[in-house]
């Protein structure tokens, strides 16, 4: 079993918030990924732990986040499955921007591989 199967819904979110401010140019940091979860920077901490485990991210002691190859993989996945889920819900049910990307990342997570599209 790949590293990628065993991640959960939790896992899949942090890594796409730490692919979403890499994108942007900032320097990921604890500090970055808890102000936009919503979570304290000791959380960020433990769960960088699993993933570094996972080997799905890099941290250096007190110092940037970045993700691994795998990392990166799984996070742009996620975001694929996230935007296409949102199109659907958006178009489906007259959902707003914000609240079909607020349904679609809470489905995105949950949903096996095999239910949409690669």
């Amino acid at each position: 079993m790949s590293a990628a199967a065993e991640l959960t819904g939790a896992h899949m979110k942090y890594l796409a918030v730490i692919y979403e401010v890499s994108c942007a140019g900032n320097t990921v940091s604890c500090a970055e990924v808890a102000r936009r979860l919503g979570v304290t920077r000791p959380s960020v901490s433990r769960m960088l732990d699993v993933l570094n485990e996972k080997g799905m991210t890099t941290k250096e002691r007190y110092g940037k986040i970045a993700l691994t190859e795998e990392g990166l993989r799984v996070a742009q996945r996620v975001k694929e499955r996230t935007a296409h889920i949102a199109r659907l819900l958006s178009a489906g049910l007259h959902l707003n921007y914000r609240e079909s990307m607020a349904a679609a990342s809470a489905v995105a997570q949950t949903l096996p591989d095999r239910i949409l599209p690669e």
